[in-house]
């Protein structure tokens, strides 16, 4: 017996190859070993085994309930770029202990050489001078007032060498009309709308597929916010031959205007420079950015949502691999925060060792209490499971697509992908990662000792699960009988 979790797409644009993650469990009499992918010599799989607990009230009627529980896998199947469509004939294949095979799954996938959304074709005054940047704005039902400030305010720019594209994610008619009133005739924008909702992370890569090739800068804009006239002239200022992405600081204001920070970086340090930082816990925000066009054959496509991602720490990544970052230190807009916002400010502070320790202690005398420590362990084991599937296989297969098309990268970058690799070893890396950012005072709202210990209890999962799986399951349907 099989099932499939996250299968494989039918339609695949890779750009410069890409990666994506197919899971589920598949139950013989023994457990399974590897699970394989056979759809042509230029498309590669790698395995990750673990236990299908979810399935666990599965194993009590199973024949082998041991191997029940050892049936489940992830898979990161890879595949190249195409110069012309390829269909693919993908047969996802699980190998089990005594040399026998059986086929999970069978579909039909089609590789395209190139997305099929309509770019955009700016219009730009005989007058303009100057680098020419696209500005892409994802909305979705957008308030018409704080709509038209921040299209207002896009208007207002110093700079006029610029043409805003629009991508609207399936808002209600009425939205939609407002949207295209308040445009009106300007042909310095593009509007576009989506046919089904895809929310803002799919949106925005559709936004980013629209732009066309003879432009050199594309800056990303939320739809309600208020760009000060100088937002795109400074950011653009601030490159130099080496800079792939510059970003900016930000006032953070309520949605009736009054000021509730003076810069987005009152409560955590803005670190750009260091790649272990910027991998772990994002600082660049993508209404605050502007990147260079030729990023785009990198960006494009997003990689496949795990968890809760979001598009502006996926640039940030590609452009941290592909070069350096720069930062203007001053708020260039006002960053409206609003009960509804998808995205809020974010703050964590660093704790130093001896906040840690304190802590640490505090946890060890609560443990001495009767029950306590079982009942936290099983807690943390959830828990960690939990940040492995939703967090780190995320960043798991960032990694593996920014290797794929960025064989090239920046050396650190790719040292620094080392923390995602999960193996044994990235435990270490990860863990390296911390003492660094402990001692620099650095804050990741310790987002490294929790992938850390993620990948360690998914690891030592699958090991009890080996050693004492048979007894987990009988356990288990015992106490099922007993509350039937």
């Amino acid at each position: 017996m099989s099932k499939l979790i996250q299968k494989l797409p039918e339609k695949i644009w890779p750009g410069q190859g890409t990666a994506c993650l197919v899971s589920g469990y598949v139950t013989d009499v023994e457990p399974v070993k590897d699970v394989t992918i056979h759809a042509g010599a230029n498309v590669s799989c790698s395995t990750l085994l673990h236990l299908a607990t979810e399935q666990i009230d599965d194993c009590c009627a199973a024949a082998s309930p041991r191997s029940c529980l050892l049936s489940g896998y992830t898979s990161l199947v890879r595949f190249p770029a195409v110069s012309k469509s390829l269909t693919l004939q993908a047969e996802l294949r699980a190998e089990f202990s005594r040399k026998h095979s059986d086929v999970i799954d069978e579909s039909i996938v089609e590789l395209i050489p190139q997305n099929t959304n309509i770019k955009a074709s700016p219009s730009y005054r005989h007058t303009d001078t100057g680098h020419r940047v696209v500005i892409c704005m994802a909305c979705w039902e957008p308030d018409p007032e704080r709509f038209q400030r921040q299209v207002d305010s896009i208007r207002g720019q110093s700079m006029t060498s610029w043409h805003c594209i629009i991508n609207d994610d399936a808002s209600s008619d009425e939205s939609w009309l407002r949207v295209n009133e308040i445009i009106g005739d300007d042909t310095r924008f593009s509007l576009y709308r989506n046919d089904a909702n895809l929310g803002f992370y799919a949106n925005f890569e559709v936004a980013l597929s629209r732009v066309p090739v003879d432009v050199e800068f594309v800056a990303l804009a939320d739809q309600d916010d208020y760009w000060y006239p100088e937002k795109l002239e400074a950011s653009l200022q601030a490159f130099d031959d080496d800079t792939t992405l510059v970003y900016c600081d930000m006032r953070i204001v309520d949605e009736k205007g009054s000021i509730i920070a003076e810069t987005y970086w009152g409560g955590r340090k803005n670190n750009y420079t260091d790649v272990d930082v910027l991998f772990l816990a994002n600082t660049v925000t993508g209404a605050a950015s502007v990147f260079r066009r030729n990023l785009l054959d990198d960006i494009l496509p997003f990689p496949q949502p795990v968890g809760q991602v979001f598009h502006d720490h996926w640039i940030a990544c590609v452009a941290r691999c592909s070069g350096g970052l720069a930062y203007v230190d001053r708020a260039l807009y006002d960053y409206y925060q609003y009960g509804s916002s998808v995205i809020g400010h974010c703050d964590f502070e660093a704790r130093g060792v001896t906040q840690r320790v304190k802590e640490l202690a505090g946890n060890v005398r609560h443990m001495k209490r009767p029950g306590r420590l079982k009942s936290w362990l099983l807690h943390k084991r959830y828990s960690a499971l939990n940040v492995f599937h939703h967090e780190y296989l995320r960043l798991f297969l960032f990694a593996e697509i920014l290797k794929i098309r960025m064989p090239g990268m920046q050396d650190d970058a790719a040292k620094g992908l080392r923390m995602f690799s999960a193996g044994w070893m990235a435990i270490l890396y990860l863990l390296a990662a911390h003492i660094r950012i402990v001692f620099r005072k650095e804050t990741t709202d310790d987002a490294e000792m929790r992938l850390a210990a993620s990948v360690f209890i998914f690891k030592l999962d699958r090991i009890i699960g080996q050693l004492f799986g048979s007894r987990i399951v009988k356990r288990h349907c015992r106490s099922m009988r007993r509350s039937a």
